[in-house]
């Protein structure tokens, strides 16, 4: 290889290292700074996935899958909208139709993820609506909420993908082959998996409803969240664990910083720096590159939640950092159980296999 060949690839290499993280963080800086100054209720949620365009290996949108999201929020919500004005009304009628939608949600492979995940928070975030207002009126402002902001949250992921465009890398060497796609799960896996998913959220689901825990609010989308990315091994609970701490405590040092320097503008600074930090390990071969993805989400999640401009966010900040935690704990504590449940039938059918065996043999 010249020495030309050399320096270019090394430059394309820098550029190909940090352009990933910058998008990342001013994105989010773009995002953020829409759904705080001008979003309405829950648009909160926004940024939070919206960072999925954003994240290790995202590829800028294009115009057809940005126009394709946008139409997903909008059908998704409509539809939570007309399922929550028609039936609401007749709980005993609504609370079954509700739980064989969820149910049928987490078994079909037919629907995107993105479609679930909105068609999830639509059903779930409707029916608890804020004291004081008209339940079809709070479906409508946040399904207006959501249709708006993931507009405005695409048309800002594509200038940053402008802004931030990623190089052509110069191929010097023969790049590897992709691997090929896991095979999918059978039916009966399917049912087994939604079923387990169902079981740890529905009764949940039914507290919310039945309470009207409107304040509470933020713990039940975060368990549908992280219930629909549930891993039941032992080291993804533990990085959900210690993801969530590592974002909580950036949170608490995030929100001491807004209070001493109590301005806007100071809020878009702070943010791209703190996600550049982030970003330097999430964009790492780093073992640990998965803890702080979760901990930047949930720092954009609680941040974006409490409004910074009152005085009753230094008692909300805490508030909802413990409300993201009970949710991790509830939903990693309910997968443990579920697997010793598991762990426990096993080993009584493989008893019971033994004792067969052992009988045939005689």
């Amino acid at each position: 290889m010249s020495a030309s060949q050399h320096s270019i690839a090394a430059g394309v290499s820098l550029d190909r290292e940090y352009m990933p993280a910058l998008r990342y963080a001013f994105g989010i800086m773009l995002i953020m700074g829409y759904a705080m100054a001008f979003g309405g209720s829950l648009s909160y949620i926004v940024p939070y996935l919206a960072l999925n365009f954003l994240a290790p290996g995202s590829k800028k949108p294009s115009l057809r899958q940005g126009i394709t999201f946008v139409a997903i929020v909008a059908l998704t919500s409509f539809a939570g909208l007309v399922f929550t004005f028609f039936f609401y009304d007749f709980i005993w009628v609504y609370i079954p139709l509700l739980g064989l939608i969820l149910f049928y949600l987490y078994y079909t492979d037919s629907l995107q993820f993105i479609v679930k995940l909105f068609l999830l928070i639509a059903l779930l975030a409707f029916p608890v609506p804020m004291p004081g207002i008209d339940p079809s009126t709070w479906a409508f402002a946040i399904a207006n909420t959501l249709v708006i902001g993931s507009f405005f949250s695409i048309i800002m992921v594509w200038i940053v993908y402008t802004l931030f465009p990623d190089k052509p890398l110069l191929s010097l060497v023969d790049e590897p082959p992709s691997a090929t796609a896991k095979n999918l799960p059978g039916k009966k896996e399917r049912f087994n998996d939604a079923l387990e998913t169902f079981i740890i959220t529905f009764p949940v689901v039914l507290v919310f409803i039945f309470f009207q825990w409107e304040n509470e609010l933020l713990i039940l989308l975060y368990i549908v969240v992280l219930s629909m990315m549930q891993e039941a091994s032992h080291t993804a609970g533990k990085v959900k664990i210690f993801g969530n701490l590592i974002g909580g405590l950036a949170t608490i040092i995030f929100y001491v910083l807004i209070i001493i320097v109590p301005s806007f503008f100071f809020f878009l600074l702070l943010l791209p720096g703190t996600a550049l930090l982030f970003a330097d390990r999430i964009f790492s071969e780093r073992p640990d590159a998965s803890l702080y993805k979760t901990g930047f989400s949930a720092l954009v999640l609680i941040i974006g939640s409490v409004s910074t401009g009152t005085e009753a966010a230094g008692s909300e900040i805490w508030l909802r950092i413990l409300q993201v935690m009970t949710a991790v704990l509830y939903v990693v504590a309910a997968l443990a159980v579920v697997e010793a449940f598991k762990a426990r039938k096993r080993k009584r059918r493989d008893r019971k296999q033994h004792k067969k065996e052992v009988i045939a043999e005689v």
